[in-house]
């Protein structure tokens, strides 16, 4: 069993490594659940998933149960999805549409803001029985930023302001491209389960060695060129065409932290936003029309490849959407990817990243296809005893302050990003509930 002091959690990293362990054991899966998801501010959803009052969506934060929904008078909640009664689950589907959440069991009715307000045959309740007390438990804290929703199931820790106030840029800097200053998550989700442990994923989004590697088809001139035809976008590389251009990125290509594990790569390519074609082109004089030619140019501009919020979700600024990580086990994992659609953008621009999205980062796709496998293949090979470290050492000592974006930076094909991830867990490790 494993001792829950902070010696003991401290004893799991090391300056540019870890302890396989931390991957691998059920015991230490069982205080992440309840020290790292179940106080840190963790992304729910987006307000574009219930544009109406009445409407709905289901998920989970760690092993909680929640619902989001939006309250009759506008404002959006986050419920614990479980009847006050005898507990069942209330909301069963993934999304929808109701002027009440009814409980299939005993038919206990809850108004979208959680609150009890129908009982059958309430005559047989108990002396004293008063509906106010029984009303949906509410995630103890929500925030929102231009409709990012997060929550917190701690009533007590940083502040939301505190936690995303290094990544707010990040969030702009999506959300800015959209003609209308709005996203929509209204394409679907893909969804894919793997096996290994929830870590795997949340290192993977950032790390920029592996992608020569493990993403070797994805490099060739003929991935690219597939990408591109899918993606219906000459301005959409995936990444480097040969291994002279995939050695130039790997050279200007940095990785930034910025405190709570959170970080971000910088773009992939320069010169994207100087390619050209009909749809962008359309697209482009629509975001001009908005915000005016030189405001474009600057969103224009790349900046961002990937961004993480730790722990749980992340944003690709190169084939546009959000993905979420939720652990199930200590060695399952499952992942949702919502498509974003930037509101008054051209719809064939809307439709091509999604397109792009579906060939690169969809369950079936090229590139994601490969990363499952490495996880998969990671997860095994630290059933091995023999080697009990992990090593995370890369760029070590090498971290260098970037005052004007008031981060630390490195090369992203350093592992500085995993590092502070591992500083942010430890942190929430140690201290006790």
């Amino acid at each position: 069993m494993l001792d829950r002091t902070q010696d003991e959690i401290g004893r799991l990293i090391e300056p540019g490594r870890v302890h396989r362990r931390v991957y691998t054991d059920p015991d230490i899966f069982e205080l992440e659940m309840e020290r790292i998801f179940g106080r840190a501010w963790l992304f729910v959803g987006h307000t574009s998933q219930v544009p109406k009052s009445g409407d709905y969506i289901t998920t989970d934060l760690g092993r909680q149960p929640v619902i989001m929904t939006r309250h009759h008078d506008g404002n959006i909640h986050v419920l614990l999805n479980r009847c006050t009664h005898r507990g069942a689950r209330v909301v069963n589907e993934r999304c929808g549409h109701a002027t009440r959440l009814a409980c299939c069991y005993h038919g206990w009715t809850f108004d979208m803001d959680g609150t009890l307000v129908g009982v059958p045959v309430p005559e047989g309740c108990a002396a004293g029985f008063r509906k106010e007390e029984y009303g949906l438990a509410r995630t103890p804290r929500t925030g929102v930023y231009r409709g990012f929703v997060f929550a917190s199931l701690a009533a007590d820790g940083p502040s939301f302001e505190d936690h995303i106030g290094p990544m707010k840029g990040n969030i702009d800097d999506l959300v800015d491209r959209a003609p209308a200053g709005e996203l929509a998550f209204d394409a679907g989700m893909h969804r894919y389960v793997y096996d290994g442990n929830w870590k795997l994923q949340i290192e993977n989004v950032l790390d920029s060695y592996h992608v020569p590697f493990g993403h070797a088809s994805t490099v060739s001139k003929e991935g690219v060129q597939f990408a591109r035809r899918e993606g219906d976008q000459k301005g959409a590389t995936v990444i480097a065409s040969d291994k002279k251009s995939t050695a130039a990125v790997w050279k200007g290509r940095k990785s930034y932290i910025v405190g709570n594990g959170h970080g971000w790569t910088s773009h992939t390519s320069l010169d994207e936003g100087k390619r050209s074609s009909p749809t962008f082109d359309a697209y482009k004089r629509a975001l001009a029309d908005k915000v005016g030619t030189a405001r474009a140019e600057q969103i224009l501009t790349p900046r961002l490849h990937n961004s993480l919020i730790y722990p749980n979700m992340s944003i690709m600024g190169l084939n546009i959407h959000v993905r979420v990580i939720k652990p199930i086990a200590v060695d399952r994992t499952e992942v949702n990817v919502f498509p974003v659609r930037l509101i008054g953008a051209p719809a064939a621009m809307n439709s091509a990243n999604i397109r792009l999205l579906n060939v690169t980062h969809s369950a079936a796709s090229f590139v994601q296809t490969d990363d499952l496998e490495a996880f998969a293949r990671t997860q095994k090979g630290l059933r091995s005893t023999a080697t009990p470290w992990v090593d995370i050492s890369r760029g070590l000592g090498e971290e260098e302050p970037d005052r004007e974006l008031n981060a630390t930076r490195e090369l992203a094909t350093h592992e500085m990003v995993v590092r502070a991830q591992y500083k942010a867990w430890a942190g929430y490790m140690r201290e006790a509930a």
